[in-house]
């Protein structure tokens, strides 16, 4: 699988009903999609940044989709955003029982001298331990970007008040607007 993000820094005087009304509008176009494992449209409205998050099946669906009429939208309303990717390593979903409101992303870089198939190992055992302690974990997932030699986690969880305090190099927060995945 792989996992796509773009991020749109929007002007400070943008107004944030406009965001939303194309979440609603565009969501209904994702659930359900072919080849789309998962689409959270994120956005923080402190940041002014709308920033959709994707995990594809498969990298042909992933190519696919930016070739296609769905991101020729986005490239018309805010230009071609440069699109970062990574190798999904490890995903779960926690309680599936409520819907998810807030959105955490980490980024921490990879020591040189680090052994990749330890820190899998780790990440994989730090995965299910947040998924055992937090019932407002709704999704979890770890990403490779072996370009930049970075991992990153990305959350999803009922509210802030229910999402794990985590300690990254990187961290950023977003509401999340609409869940898209297969049914």
């Amino acid at each position: 699988m792989v996992a796509m993000q773009y991020t749109i820094h929007l002007p400070r005087d943008y107004d944030s009903a406009l965001i939303r009304a194309r979440v609603e509008q565009r969501s209904k176009l994702f659930d359900n999609l072919p080849g789309l494992a998962h689409k959270t449209f994120l956005f923080s409205e402190q940041d002014n940044i709308y920033a959709p998050f994707y995990i594809w099946k498969d990298y042909n669906a992933a190519q696919k989709f930016l070739m296609d009429d769905l991101f020729k939208g986005v490239i018309e309303t805010f230009s071609r955003p440069r699109v970062r990717t990574w190798s999904v390593l490890a995903s779960l979903y926690g309680n599936r029982a409520h819907q998810p409101t807030f959105c955490v992303m980490e980024g921490d870089l990879i020591a040189p001298d680090e052994k990749l198939p330890a820190l899998l190992e780790r990440e994989r055992k730090n995965q299910e331990k947040l998924k055992e302690k937090h019932d407002g974990l709704y999704f979890h997932a770890i990403a490779l970007d072996a370009d930049r030699w970075e991992i990153i986690r990305y959350s999803l969880w009922r509210d802030r008040k229910s999402a794990a305090k985590l300690d990254a190099d990187i961290i950023q927060h977003y509401d999340v607007l609409h869940v898209s995945e297969p049914k």
